[in-house]
This record gives structure tokens, sequence and C-alpha cells, in this order.
């Protein structure tokens, strides 16, 4: 068997595909990964402008997407209907990624965290899920969560936890409830990335926390983007095609230091 035989069930070749939170970070690095791996992909973003940047430098297609706006949500997948037909891979990366003071936020912040982070991946969930039931095939999510979902990784973060939890429950509810359609989901769960996000949070906070003392990522370094969309596409594609309703934990080790 040659090489290109053996890695055939990593390719996404063929597939449609929608990547929420595609202008940077970990979701630019996804959508592009989906891209050289044969797949057609929608880049969606909050940020329609860096989306449509970030999906051109590869030849694909974009859209301007608040995931907590149904209406949005609704629309993007009209138009990966009309410009695919169809949707066989969903990654929900888009999240909101501001550090908050626990004693000190005020209602509404946590309130957005939750509205972006966790409904707006349900929403974006069931969308995709309406369109795969439709499909003889059916189809993969990915959802992005976080080390933190499981294991308190810095301070000041009580309401991105929380949420990234919210996100792992609706994974394995819907693994379990859409597996007579052929529907696959999964989320990966990375540790410390080094994304554009996590440098938004450094300009506003000093970070500290468990994660921040000395040792405490067993690798030794925060991982770079790419390293998290490998882990994306490994599970959207047929090489999976066993496995829903798992967390994969990209940490580098930081669980088990």
């Amino acid at each position: 068997m040659s090489i290109e035989t053996a890695l055939l069930p990593f390719s996404l070749n063929g597939k449609r595909a929608i990547v929420t939170g595609a202008a940077s970070g970990i979701g630019k690095a996804a959508a592009q990964l989906f891209v050289e791996s044969g797949a057609r992909v929608l880049f969606a973003d909050i940020d329609g402008d860096a989306a449509k940047i970030a999906a051109d430098e590869v030849g694909a297609d974009s859209a301007a997407c608040d995931i907590s706006d149904e209406q949005q949500v609704e629309l993007l997948f009209s138009k990966a209907k009309t410009l695919f037909g169809g949707v066989d891979v969903l990654a929900n990366v888009a999240a909101y990624r501001r550090k908050a003071d626990t004693m000190a936020m005020p209602a509404s912040e946590w309130d957005r965290m939750h509205e972006v982070t966790t409904k707006g991946t349900f929403l974006c969930m069931r969308q995709a899920i309406r369109i795969m039931r439709e499909q003889p095939e059916g189809g993969s999510i990915v959802n992005v969560s976080s080390v933190s979902a499981q294991h308190p990784t810095i301070f000041s973060n009580m309401h991105y936890d929380s949420a990234k939890a919210g996100v792992d429950a609706m994974t394995r509810a819907a693994a379990i409830e859409f597996a007579s359609d052929n529907i696959r989901v999964n989320s990966i769960l990375p540790g410390g990335t080094a994304s554009g996000g996590a440098a938004h949070m450094q300009s506003e906070f000093k970070i500290s926390g468990p994660m921040t003392g000395k040792g405490r990522i067993a690798l030794g370094r925060v991982s770079e983007p790419i390293e998290q969309a490998r882990a994306i596409l490994f599970l959207a594609s047929p090489a999976a095609s066993y496995i829903t309703g798992h967390q994969l934990v990209v940490d580098g080790g930081y669980q088990v230091s």
C-alpha cells in the first residue's frame, strides 16, 4: 500500500465544509487545512473582511456571521447550501474570548460569553444537523471546547470555562441523539495556543493561574494553531469514522503534568 493510499481516510476530498471563527487563529488554520485536504470550505467569521482575506489566500468562499444571531446563522448555512449543495463538515471554532474578573464582571459579560460560545455553537450545530439529516452520508461536526472545561487553567476565566463545559455537554448529547442519522459529533479541547484570542487576553490581563506554573505544560510550550487544526481535521475526516461523542484533549500534557 502506498503512502497516498494509506492517508486517503484523512482526506476531505470532495467534502463540503463550514468553519466558524475562520478569520484567525485555530479557525483560520483549520479552514485552510480543510482546503488543502480537498474540501470546499466556507470561511465564516464575525469579521467578514478578515474572513474574506483568509479565504482568498486559498481560493475559498467566505461570509460574515455573528453566530449568536440565529438569523445570521440561518443565512450562513443557506449560503453553504447554495454554493455547495449541502454540508458534510462543520467546525465550530468561533467563541468569545474576553477575560473578566470573577467578582467584578457585570452579568452582561457572563451573558455575552454564553450567548456566543454556548448558544452560538448550538445554533450552528442545529443548522448543520438539519442539513446533514437529509443526506444519506450524514456528516461530521467538530466543536472546539477547551481544556479549561475539565481543568481550571487561568484565573478570571470562570465564564469561559463554564461556557466551554456547555459545549462538551452539547457534543455528547448530539452525538447520541443523532448517531442514527450517521452524524458524528466530537470536540477538541485545546490547551494554551498561540492564537489571536490568547494574545488579546494577554494584552488585557496579566495571565496567571495553574497553567502558568513552571513545568505545568509537559511539552514545555503552548501549541501553534495548526497543531489544533490537525486534530480537528482528524475528527472531521473518515479516519475517525467510528468516533463520536469524544472530547480529544490537545494540551501538551497539561492535565497529566
